[in-house]
This record gives structure tokens, sequence and C-alpha cells, in this order.
């Protein structure tokens, strides 16, 4: 037993042993003859006298907890902005995939162009894009394209598939996207009520530019820029 169970059971022998000697006691005390009266009572001594019980010491004050800063707010993404797009030299791999693979492919694509610019000795300057040329139900034709400092020279022997150009150009419109590019549909979104609000109408053709490109459709750390072409 522990605590107050050991503490409850001590207690309790301690006064059942104690019964018996009390009991005899008693019964000793009936037998024996009365005392005889002392003549003088013996004076009793005085009790000392009791020290004053020291006062409590004050409590200390406890010390109020830290409360913790709040998070800093998330940046809010950039309203639409219009600029003039300059063209660039880029080498570019063409392509078409459904809505579905569309992001792995996308991906795929711009690792083959920064292949493929290492072999011939191209030297990149910007970030990767992705012009789209037509879309449907089911998918979408893509230019993917990395921006070059360079054209490549007359005689460069590309892979198949591969060539150079340079990229579009024009009066634009360009947005920003922070978050998971599945979630890439709310900023298309916004962006066609932003146009109808302004009254601007775009020709159909826009560039994805990437700032940020993870492994994952879903990884929140994608971040790119929307660029539509207005007529």
């Amino acid at each position: 037993m522990r605590g107050p169970a050991r503490f409850r059971f001590v207690k309790s022998a301690g006064l059942a042993l104690a019964m018996p000697l009390f009991a005899g006691f008693v019964l000793a005390q009936s037998s024996a003859p009365p005392p005889a009266s002392p003549a003088t009572p013996p004076a009793v001594p005085a009790a000392p006298a009791s020290p004053a019980p020291e006062a409590p010491k004050p409590a200390e004050t406890a010390k109020p907890p830290e409360t913790a800063k709040p998070p800093e707010p998330a940046k809010p993404a950039e309203a639409g902005e219009m600029r003039e797009i300059a063209s660039r030299p880029v080498l570019r791999l063409k392509g078409q995939t459904t809505w579905e693979n569309g992001f792995d492919n996308l991906r795929k694509a711009i690792a083959q162009l920064e292949g493929e610019a290492k072999r011939l000795g191209l030297v990149r300057d910007g970030q990767p894009m992705t012009y789209f040329v037509d879309s449907d139900d089911l998918g979408f034709t893509y230019e993917a394209m990395l921006p070059i400092k360079e054209p490549p020279p007359a005689d460069a022997k590309f892979e198949k598939d591969f060539d150079a150009t340079t990229s579009p150009s024009g009066r634009a419109v360009v947005f920003t996207h922070e978050g998971a590019y599945d979630e890439i549909d709310t900023a298309y979104e916004a962006l066609t009520a932003w146009l109808d609000d302004k009254n601007l109408v775009s020709t159909g053709k826009f560039l994805e530019e990437y700032d940020a490109l993870p492994e994952k459709s879903d990884d929140p750390a994608m971040k790119l820029k929307i660029i539509v072409f207005l007529k």
C-alpha cells in the first residue's frame, strides 16, 4: 500500500494496540486503596511562552505568460498589371496533352528543354514558359519555351521536335498565382472577371511563366505569372 492508504493502516493499527493497555490501567486503578491527601500540593512550574509564529512571506507575483506573435499575413496575389511584353529568343518544344496529364507533361517538356539547351551549349536567360495555342474539352496544344541569352547558330542540329524561335510579344495583362497548380482555375476565373470589369478583350493566346515549379501539382510552393495578350 502507498500514500494515504498506508497512513490509514498504521493509524488504525496503533489505536488497536493501545486499547488493551488502556483497559488494564483502568482495572488496576479501581482495585488499589485511595491515596492519602498530600499536605501541600507541589508548585507547578509555569510553561515557557511559545514564540510568536512567523508572518507568512508574501507570495511572488506570477509573471504573465508570453503571448505568441500572430503569424504574418500571406502576401496577396498581384492584381492585373498592364505591360508591353517584348519578344526574346527561346528554345521551343511543341506538344499536346490532356488536361489530366497537363502538369506532368509540361514539367517533362521543360526538363527536356533544359537538357537540350545544355547539349547545344545555350545559356539560359529567364524562367521557363508555356505558350497555350489551342484547347478543347479534352486537352490543349502548347509550346514549351526556355529563354536563352542568344539565338543558336544557324548550323545548330536540334533533336527531334526541338527548334528555336522568339517568344510572343505585344500588349498584355499580367497576373500572378502563388499556390498549388491544382487551384489554377481560381486564378483564371479572377483574371476573366478582371478583364470583363476593365472592358478588355483577349486574343485568346496566353503564357504561363514559372518562377517556382515544384514536382507535384498540389504543392503550394508553386509560383507563376499568367500573361494574357490583348486585342
